[in-house]
């Protein structure tokens, strides 16, 4: 009776045990997610150093994350970097933005016609986190040069990708669709970041304030490339060209974003951050003679290449 007894218990135990491994949820292995954060700080300090230069204190701070869906003939990306950083120079008490971006964008391909190619759909937007601001000494001078949504670019994009390996991608979009925000009023009726300025009569005074929100319809092409170039050695580069159909489509807007990551440790990294920006429509302004001002013909220069660098040495952590 025993024996019994035992046999239809371990009968039971079996069985209860493959109804459980049937009902079991495969893993889904179609959403993959990648990310890095990395925080850095940095302090020169010098006493006679007949060189030149100035004491300074620096933070800075990067967050990427990216997150991709891929089912049958599918892909769906979205990638979000954040960089944010601050400097206190010399016997300044303020520390100060030396580096600040926000982007974010989705995309979806579709298989198309041949190996390698897809439909595609983007839409991005590019912004900072904090407001900006110009310094007289150790002082704020004036409102806010720039701030979140001031300005913000909102931009769609339709056409063919060409993606022959996993670490690049050239996406050309015929038919793209360029938003400029700014969320600021007194930015806006100054005609900043290409939006259209207020009007003023002969008396000074305003009959219509500035817009702040212009469109643009045109062409892209993005490229891009993602990859370990050697040992603990990752480049990530992100290179945009748009050009207005309507307005001098030979002058293109660029954007070109590179973050190059030297992996030292389990914890430790090294970054080099590199920026480059053109739009036609921003007028660059040089405060030539450092009165905090731009109320001198010369002071303002017109369009320019607006480039940016950093080398930074901290912690870092993918995940």
């Amino acid at each position: 009776m025993k024996k019994i007894v035992t046999l239809l218990a371990l009968a039971a135990f079996n069985y209860s045990t493959a109804q459980e491994s049937a009902t079991v949820t495969p893993k889904d292995t179609s959403w993959k997610t990648t990310g890095f954060f990395g925080l850095n700080a940095s302090q020169t300090a010098m006493s006679n150093w007949q060189g030149g230069g100035q004491d300074n204190v620096a933070l800075n701070a990067i967050f990427n994350a990216e997150a991709v869906y891929k089912k049958g003939k599918t892909t769906w990306s979205n990638k979000l970097d954040a960089q944010y950083g601050l400097i206190k120079p010399g016997e300044a008490k303020l520390f100060r933005k030396n580096i600040d971006q926000l982007f974010a964008l989705s995309k979806l391909n579709v298989d198309a016609f041949a190996k390698h190619w897809f439909y595609a759909a983007q839409t991005d937007f590019r912004s900072q986190l904090a407001p900006g601001y110009n310094y007289v000494g150790d002082t704020i001078s004036g409102n806010a040069t720039s701030d979140f949504c001031s300005p913000a670019y909102i931009q769609l994009a339709l056409g063919l990708d060409f993606k022959p390996n996993k670490y690049f991608s050239a996406f050309a979009a015929p038919a793209a669709g360029k938003i400029t925000y700014v969320s600021r009023q007194y930015l806006a009726d100054a005609g900043a970041y290409g939006v259209e300025p207020a009007v003023f009569d002969a008396a000074g005074n305003m009959t219509s304030k500035g817009e702040r929100v212009r469109f643009e319809f045109g062409g892209r092409l993005i490229l891009k490339f993602k990859k370990d170039i050697a040992k603990n050695i990752n480049i990530d580069s992100y290179l945009d060209l748009f050009s207005n159909y309507s307005n001098n489509p030979g002058n293109i807007d660029v954007v070109f974003n590179n973050l190059i990551t030297f992996k030292i440790n389990k914890y430790f990294t090294a970054n080099i951050i590199s920026q480059m920006l053109y739009d036609d429509e921003i007028i660059v302004k040089r405060d030539w003679d450092k009165d905090g001002k731009y109320d001198k013909p010369e002071d303002i220069n017109g369009p320019r290449l607006q480039v940016m660098s950093t080398f930074a040495i901290g912690f870092g952590m993918k995940f």
